[in-house]
Parts: C-alpha cells; sequence; structure tokens
C-alpha cells in the first residue's frame, strides 16, 4: 500500500499540486506542438497564450481535476498508471460538451473542423500521465518499502 501514512485529505491535496503539474505539461506540449507546426496544420493556428492572467485559468482547472483524480485512485495499486493515462479523457470530455460550444467552436470544436478535434485529445494527452506520475512521486512511502 502506498498511501498508509497519508490521510486522504493529504493525498487530495498531492493530487491538486501535481494536476496543475500536469497542466503545466499540457501547455509546453502544446507550445511544442505550434513551434513544430502541427499545431497548425491541425487547425490551432494561434499560439498558447502565456501572458499572466491567461496561463493561471488552465493551471487552477488542471488542479481542480486533480482532485476527482485524488479520489478515484486513492488506495489503488493495481492499474494506478492505466487511470493516470486514461484520466486525461475527463477533462477533454468536458473540453469537448462544455467549453468548446460556450467559445462557440461547437461539440468536440467541429466548427474548426475533425483535425481541429483531434488536437484538442493530442495536446491533453500528457495531462493524465504527468498527473499521476507526480502524485505516485509526491505521496510519502510506506514503511514497508
Amino acid at each position: 500500500m502506498l498511501y498508509r501514512r497519508t490521510t486522504i485529505k493529504g493525498y487530495i491535496a498531492i493530487c491538486f499540486a501535481a494536476g496543475v503539474i500536469g497542466a503545466l505539461a499540457v501547455i509546453v506540449f502544446s507550445l511544442v506542438l505550434y513551434y513544430t507546426g502541427i499545431s497548425a496544420s491541425l487547425g490551432a493556428g494561434t499560439p498558447p497564450k502565456l501572458a499572466a492572467p491567461d496561463i493561471y485559468r488552465p493551471l487552477f482547472w488542471g488542479g481542480l481535476w486533480g482532485l476527482p483524480f485524488g479520489l478515484i485512485t486513492w488506495k489503488h495499486e493495481r492499474c494506478y498508471y492505466l487511470i493516470g493515462w486514461l484520466y486525461f479523457l475527463a477533462p477533454v470530455l468536458a473540453l469537448y460538451f462544455i467549453f468548446a460550444p460556450m467559445r462557440g467552436l461547437g461539440v468536440f470544436g467541429q466548427n474548426k473542423g475533425l483535425l481541429f478535434t483531434f488536437y484538442l485529445l493530442l495536446v491533453n494527452v500528457p495531462y493524465g500521465i504527468v498527473t499521476a506520475v507526480l502524485a505516485r512521486w509526491l505521496s510519502p512511502p510506506t514503511s514497508d518499502r
């Protein structure tokens, strides 16, 4: 058991921090996609906004998405990294069905085309992986290790 020494509140706090860093990984990945020209070929031609007010929103949301991740993975040793890898789908589904339509992009971002829908999926892949790895790394080790 990995989480014997920490409470659920402590683990949730760890997952919030891991979610913030996971969101930072998404921002860095979007920069890599932009400067390699991949994002432009997938319909996202504008660079990611790194100015002070715009950078805080994805980081905060990343932390908030870390909270349910903590509830899902609390005391789950089996398939931990698989859960983390698949967990990026939760924020992507919210993006597809809530946030993209709110910005006038339509469901799945289809107003910008199928490639843009794929871009939204691709750019968010690092979130779950980084969040799971960091949550595991930041959690205190057990005494029987």
